[in-house]
């Protein structure tokens, strides 16, 4: 659609907020990620949203280039002003920026939950692929969940300081470490893999070899 503005990393201040918002007022920092709605059972039960997975719902609204319910359209985070759903505006803590806050509304979620989901925290020794957009974040969250042991694993070294700095225990460079696999056969409990190049992927397999069965 015309004008899309595209943005779906959007950090803003309530100017509004309808009858029936509870949790937010005016003047309350917030965030939206890419999904913007979804029906809520709204039009009658649904079976994702019930359940708490909305990102399955089959009337999804995305944050840009998605229609509402009610036929408005969404037109992205670039555009002067955003309208939301309360569900999905999320309220960002006092003295976190704003700057700081948006990369999580989509890059930060997409690693926090599965870190989260399966378990990341005290006692568990977790190893993060690939240390870009995505595996910054993962290094960070697996350290602030408590994990015991936080493994970068990139193809080359020129990473290294950087993952360490973020809070990495250890970091393998899967192009120079020889012997990495050997080492490290079943000696994680989670792996996140965070790339999507032909390299990485056609290694998947020599990864889940770090991965204990159990």
């Amino acid at each position: 659609m015309y004008p899309v503005c595209v943005g779906h990393e959007i950090v803003g201040r309530v100017v509004r907020v309808g009858s029936q918002v509870k949790d937010l007022k005016v003047g309350d920092l917030v965030g939206v990620g890419a999904q913007n709605d979804s029906c809520l059972s709204r039009k009658g039960y649904c079976e994702d949203c019930e359940a708490g997975y909305e990102q399955y719902c089959r009337h999804l609204v995305t944050t840009y280039n998605g229609v509402y319910i009610n036929g408005g359209k969404s037109y992205g985070g670039y555009a002067s002003y955003h309208r939301s759903p309360a569900h999905f505006a999320i309220k960002i803590p006092d003295g976190l920026p704003p700057e700081v806050a948006a990369p999580m509304m989509c890059g930060g979620i997409t690693v926090y939950s599965p870190l989260r989901n399966y378990g990341c925290g005290p006692g568990k020794k977790v190893g993060i692929i690939g240390v870009g957009g995505l595996g910054h974040f993962a290094i960070m969250f697996a350290k602030a969940l408590g994990a015991n042991r936080v493994v970068a694993i990139s193809r080359r070294s020129n990473k290294r300081e950087d993952a360490l700095k973020l809070g990495a225990d250890e970091y393998i460079a899967t192009d120079e470490d020889k012997g990495w696999v050997a080492e490290n056969t079943r000696t994680l409990d989670l792996l996140v893999l965070t790339v999507s190049s032909s390299k990485a992927c056609h290694s998947s397999v020599l990864y889940h070899r770090m991965n204990r069965p159990y």
